[in-house]
């Protein structure tokens, strides 16, 4: 068995894995962390990552280095998506990262991102070669893969991560009824461009990954702590989203984190995040999501794995 780690730096949470490998795609799960530093936040308005972030995002980076060299110092492959791919100093982050914690930071492209994404997904899903739209919400862009099984047929990233469309639409806490309003005028009217994209047939299935449809699981079957085995696999339906919504839109964010299972820091990001599954679903007509625990972090360790 070898041990081997991925880095997940996203726009609003960093993920960590640490599994020892066989050398197939069959692994233990040694380490699993993450943490939201929302180092995507104000990009919108400013174009480049904020310095109080970029601070916040180095220690928990420097946090995840430790645990590494307690657990051996094993191969560690990290990347970056949105934030730092279209921030004005992405790579000025990338070089601090490196002097101040020793971490390689490979920023990817959209196609690589979703390649990988699918890979962790379908590592403990089996997708049976059926027609699949695969949703990952991010805190800077969402992405929607159309696949026949592994096979890509077209994927579009779009702007509507959780944290830009918070900061631009959602102000206040019981939502206000106008931005919820506008939000998600917003999402249908972005989201006809998406599946004017993704065109080429209809899906038999919807399977969500990322914090939003985890915590959506954990929230409808009252799952806390946080137990991955029970999230993956789990289904919901556009009504039990619905209902969620509805129920958190009327409460304060101190409401909200009387929840178990909503973890800081997603309090006020939530409403964003339901807003765009339920449009999702609407739009390509499913009626149900199926949940995935795995996604881009597992993807990197698996392709790592197959470069071996």
């Amino acid at each position: 068995m070898k041990k081997i780690a991925s880095i997940d730096i996203g726009s609003n949470t960093v993920r960590l894995l640490i599994v020892d490998s066989s050398g197939n795609q069959d692994f233990k799960l040694i380490v699993s962390k993450r943490n939201i530093t929302r180092l995507g936040e104000s990009m919108d308005s400013h174009g480049k990552l904020m310095e109080k972030r970029i601070a916040v995002t180095l220690n928990v980076l420097k946090e995840f280095r430790q645990i590494c060299q307690e657990n051996g110092n094993p191969p560690l492959f990290a990347v970056a998506t949105s934030a730092v791919r279209e921030a004005s100093n992405g790579q000025e982050f990338v070089r601090l990262a490196k002097k101040e914690t020793g971490i390689d930071i490979k920023v990817i492209s959209w196609e690589e991102e979703a390649r990988l994404t699918l890979e962790g997904v379908f590592w403990k899903i089996l997708h049976e070669n059926r027609k699949i739209i695969t949703l990952d919400i991010g805190g800077g862009s969402t992405e929607f893969i159309l696949s026949k099984g592994k096979n890509i047929s077209s994927f579009c990233s779009s702007p509507l991560g959780v944290v830009r469309l918070t900061e631009k639409f959602i102000t206040q806490h019981p939502v206000d009824d106008k931005e919820f309003k506008d939000l998600q005028n917003h999402l249908r009217k972005e989201l006809i461009a998406v599946k004017k994209q993704l065109s080429e047939f209809s899906p038999e299935i919807l399977i969500g990954t990322a914090g939003t449809v985890t915590t959506l699981a954990a929230l409808k079957e009252k799952i806390y702590p946080y137990d991955p085995e029970k999230i993956h696999g789990s289904i919901f339906s556009f009504h039990d989203a619905k209902s969620i919504l509805e129920d958190l839109k009327k409460k304060s964010l101190e409401e909200r984190l009387a929840l178990k299972p909503l973890e800081q820091g997603r309090e006020d990001l939530i409403i964003a995040g339901i807003a765009i599954v339920l449009e999702t679903m609407r739009a390509f007509d499913c009626k149900m999501l199926k949940v995935s625990e795995y996604s881009l972090r597992e993807g990197i360790i698996l392709n790592a794995i197959h470069k071996n």
